[in-house]
């Protein structure tokens, strides 16, 4: 079987083939091709790739045409980024001029990339559904939820999408708790990047009380992003992104301190690791595989850094930049993070391995107070046959109200993207919690539509 990478220049991918190479055999898979619009970063990432996997039985190409790529693919991951990382910084920018949150996949942020991304990723589903009907599309770009809603909502149902934010929140529940995460079971639910686990059990017992009660449960890579106190009164424990819910204001106002936002940070690591690569080129062997692991290592210790650091920008960046030259390996083989989620995702579809697994995938009533179309992020059972969301009990008020509102914005902004709706546009960013009213949401909605032109729906 085939397995194709959409988006191939994208960071991940070096360690999204090698998961996908460590479990070639059980998921059948004989050959990979990586697929992108930019030549030269693919270029580049294909050597990345062949020094970190070397084996003639496994070919490997490289290939900008779509069609050529997707052609008797068995499934495709798809990790695009339409505009680059320069897209992604006007996203985080134009609202904090307007003082509301400047931020990759939520707010006007993340309305913006799915505006962009839709019509997008919908053109390649379509060449999928000529060249290779029967294959498994696996969405990794973002906003994920959103997209994956996109997708369906145009017809197309054989496809999944996935996060890694809850399983890490799982990670650092297990760690405070210094329970093997393998002993816990979590009752999780909520739409991508607005999350929360409900109850904990650990061999049949809820603990949840106890994981409240515990602050070293209720931090987030190391850190306090919310206060323990407030995690407590609401009987539940959020995922980061429901930070920039909880903590709005303080966050804009710590992000225009540092005068810069994630996109800038990520954009100067990425020429780094790029800049290296080109000079590198393959005269030394090995050499660009371990400069890719370094910067991998800088990216991981950077997230939420902006948001969260008192650090200013110039020493946080040559900081982690430095540290991950010495940082050791991972010790662990097994695939982690997105390439972990997707290859169990990849297992239970065709490894004839059933598995439980967080996804993004049609609700089904899973979540009784979202439409059955809609796409919910709950742990599922994930088989031959396909997903199936496990149901949740009843969503507490502290978060139905706003589940029901998100969802309506995710709603509102794929259907101004269906009929080119200047005016669904503008009432999706309206109701998002985000935007404070529709004066704004103008603004921020005619500056995207000048700064993004050459990407942007032309909205009527």
């Amino acid at each position: 079987m085939k397995a194709v990478i959409v988006g191939a220049a994208g960071v991940r991918t070096p360690y999204l083939i090698k998961a996908i190479w460590q479990k070639r055999q059980v998921l059948n898979v004989d050959s990979l091709t990586m697929m992108d619009i930019d030549a030269k970063r693919l270029g580049l990432l294909e050597t990345v790739v062949l020094e970190m996997i070397d084996d003639p039985e496994f070919p490997i190409t490289a290939t900008t045409d779509p069609r050529e790529a997707l052609a008797d693919a068995g499934f495709v991951i798809f990790t695009i980024r339409v505009g680059g990382m320069e897209a992604r910084a006007v996203d985080e920018q134009v609202p904090l001029k307007y003082d509301v949150l400047g931020q990759e996949t939520t707010g006007p942020g993340g309305f913006a990339m799915a505006m962009r991304t839709i019509p997008v990723i919908l053109n390649y589903m379509k060449i999928l559904e000529e060249v290779a009907p029967n294959a498994w599309a696996i969405n990794l770009t973002n906003p994920a939820g959103l997209i994956t809603q996109a997708i369906t909502a145009s017809g197309f149902k054989r496809v999944i999408g996935i996060c890694d934010t809850p399983s890490e929140l799982f990670k650092d529940v297990a760690r405070g708790m210094e329970i093997p995460l393998e002993e816990l079971w979590f009752e999780y639910f909520g739409i991508n990047h607005l999350g929360w686990i409900k109850r904990v059990l650990h061999r049949g017992r809820d603990i949840s009380q106890e994981v409240l009660a515990n602050d070293k449960a209720l931090l987030r890579h190391g850190d306090s992003m919310l206060d323990p106190d407030f995690i407590r009164s609401i009987g539940m424990i959020p995922n980061e992104y429901l930070m920039f819910y909880y903590r709005n204001r303080s966050i804009i106002d710590r992000v225009k301190a540092n005068r810069i936002t994630r996109a800038t940070m990520i954009e100067e690591l990425n020429d780094r690791l790029f800049v290296e690569l080109e000079r590198l080129g393959q005269a030394q062997p090995g050499a660009s595989l371990k400069v890719y692991e370094q910067y991998s290592r800088a990216r991981d210790a950077s997230y939420m850094k902006i948001e969260t650091s008192d650090l200013s920008y110039d020493n946080m960046l040559d900081a982690l930049w430095e540290e991950a030259k010495e940082a050791p390996a991972s010790a662990s083989e097994e695939p982690e993070g997105y390439a972990g989620i997707a290859l169990a995702v990849l297992e239970g579809i065709f490894g004839n391995s059933p598995q439980i697994v967080i996804v993004n995938t049609l609700n089904h009533g899973a979540v009784s107070c979202l439409d059955p179309d809609d796409v919910v992020e709950l742990p599922s059972y994930v088989d031959l046959n396909g997903v199936h969301p496990l149901a949740v009990s009843a969503i507490p008020e502290e978060s139905r109200g706003l589940l029901q509102i998100v969802k309506n914005y995710e709603r509102l902004t794929i259907q101004a993207v269906q009929e080119n709706s200047y005016q669904k546009a503008l009432q999706a960013l309206t109701v998002h919690p985000l935007v404070p009213d529709a004066e704004i949401a103008g603004k921020i909605l005619d500056d995207f539509m000048v700064q993004h032109a050459q990407h942007f729906p032309e909205l009527k």
